[in-house]
């Protein structure tokens, strides 16, 4: 274990609110909606810096298992300001998307959000030194839930789980599925096969029927595993909206932000376009600032968690805002707007 874990006594009265920064930012299901406005900013918004480990100590028994994330210091430096847990689940998923929760969205971000329901979160520890750690996305109930299985000596996610009902863009029209035609998805890291993610098959079971919508016994439809290799871990071509200029340069390491674009008038989509990365506002303003040629009469502005760099180039004028969600701090959201 490691040395920075606190006593019990300790960790149980400070978890619940280092808990609360694995809420999810998305609204229930088939409901989704602009989630932030980028503007110059003025203030600057201090971000705790704790940094999340799990705490073995605090596995208790098999039938009631409790999920106990531990604040490991408060001076780390800014990089650690995303929860280990969280940053641990980007480094696994990288820039996979998909249609789980909701229509192509980041698998990082909807990993995570299946984590939300602090009353929900459980652990189970599992032999040679594994764990799985599991909870429902708020406030959906069971139907959309997560699991990670994890290796307690270097923090690393092995594999992942969605229990969900594909509420993405094909489902659109006729709505999610129903408790008896769910899916399961299960992703891998490379060199792990499936009978080792045996335990997520097994926690994708065990879910109450008094925790899904319509009362019954869940029934998977289909199961299908994904191995994240590198081709499944990089960032989907973004297409451009029709008349948006292809002379205004993309961030590179990002996918489209599909219910964030989704959200606009055709209009404005030709001049704005909104995308989704797991890297940093600081990493995404310097890919802008160094471009070559430069952009032209370049203004930039930063704080802890949003920024921005306007410009030209070309002739064309237009700036670029990034701004983390306050309740998903390993994402960065990104807006790409062409001057009118």
């Amino acid at each position: 274990m490691p040395n920075t874990v606190r006593p019990l006594e300790r960790l149980l009265e400070s978890s619940s609110h280092f808990l609360s920064r694995l809420h999810a930012a998305r609204p229930e299901r088939n409901a989704p909606s602009l989630l932030f406005s980028l503007m110059p900013f003025r203030f600057r918004l201090a971000l705790s810096s704790s940094f999340l480990t799990l705490s073995a100590a605090t596995v208790c028994a098999a039938s009631t298992p409790q999920l106990v994330l531990v604040p490991e210091s408060e001076r780390a430096p800014q990089t650690s300001q995303i929860p280990a847990l969280d940053r641990a689940v980007t480094d696994f998923a990288g820039l996979a998307s998909g249609s789980y929760y909701w229509p192509e969205g980041l698998l990082a971000e909807q990993l995570i959000a299946g984590l939300a329901s602090r009353r929900h979160r459980q652990q189970q520890a599992l032999p040679g030194g594994k764990r799985v750690l599991s909870s429902y996305r708020s406030p959906n109930g069971g139907s959309e839930r997560s699991a990670l299985l994890v290796d307690d000596s270097t923090g690393e996610v092995l594999a992942a789980a969605l229990a969900h009902r594909e509420c993405g863009v094909k489902s659109s029209s006729t709505g999610c599925r129903d408790d008896q035609h769910a899916v399961l998805s299960i992703f891998l890291r490379p060199g792990i096969d499936r009978a080792q993610a045996q335990p997520l098959v097994d926690w994708s079971r065990t879910v109450p029927k008094e925790d899904l919508d319509s009362g019954k016994e869940e029934k998977f439809e289909k199961t299908e595993y994904t191995t994240m290799d590198a081709a499944h871990t990089k960032a989907r071509p973004v297409t451009r909206p029709k008349g948006f200029s292809q002379a205004v340069p993309l961030y590179p390491r990002a996918v489209l932000h599909y219910t964030g674009q989704d959200a606009l008038s055709d209009a404005k989509a030709r001049r704005v376009l909104r995308l989704q990365t797991v890297d940093t506002v600081e990493q995404v303003l310097a890919f802008y600032k160094k471009l070559s040629p430069p952009l032209e009469g370049i203004q930039s502005e930063a704080d802890e968690r949003s920024g921005y760099v306007l410009g030209s180039l070309k002739g064309i004028a237009f700036s670029v805002n990034a701004k983390v969600p306050r309740d998903m701090p390993a994402i960065t959201n990104i807006e790409i707007e062409i001057a009118e």
